[in-house]
C-alpha cells in the first residue's frame, strides 16, 4: 500500500501580523470533496498569501507580483489584511 497525499499550512508570526485568526475553508470530507478521491480538496493558493504580505507590508506592486515574482499567476489575487 502506497500512502500518498499533499498538504500545506502558511504560519505567520510577528508585530506586522493582524492575527488571531485561521483563514481556511473546509470542503469536507465526502468523497466527492476529496482531491482525487483521496486527499483534501486544496481550497488556497499559497501565493496569495505570500502576494499579500510582499503588497501590503513590503509595498510591492501587484504587477511586479503577477510578473515578477510569481510569473503566471494573476489567478491568485493577493490576501487582504494580513498584516498591519
Amino acid at each position: 500500500m502506497s500512502i500518498r497525499g499533499m498538504a500545506t499550512i502558511a504560519i505567520m508570526v510577528g508585530g506586522a501580523v493582524s492575527g488571531g485568526r485561521i483563514l481556511a475553508d473546509w470542503p469536507g470530507l465526502r468523497e466527492s470533496a476529496l482531491y482525487e478521491g483521496r486527499d483534501l480538496m486544496p481550497t488556497r493558493d499559497l501565493r496569495s498569501v505570500l502576494k499579500g504580505v510582499l503588497r501590503d507590508h513590503l509595498g510591492m506592486p501587484d504587477g511586479a507580483l503577477d510578473g515578477g515574482v510569481f510569473p503566471d499567476s494573476a489567478a491568485a489575487r493577493p490576501l487582504d489584511g494580513l498584516v498591519a
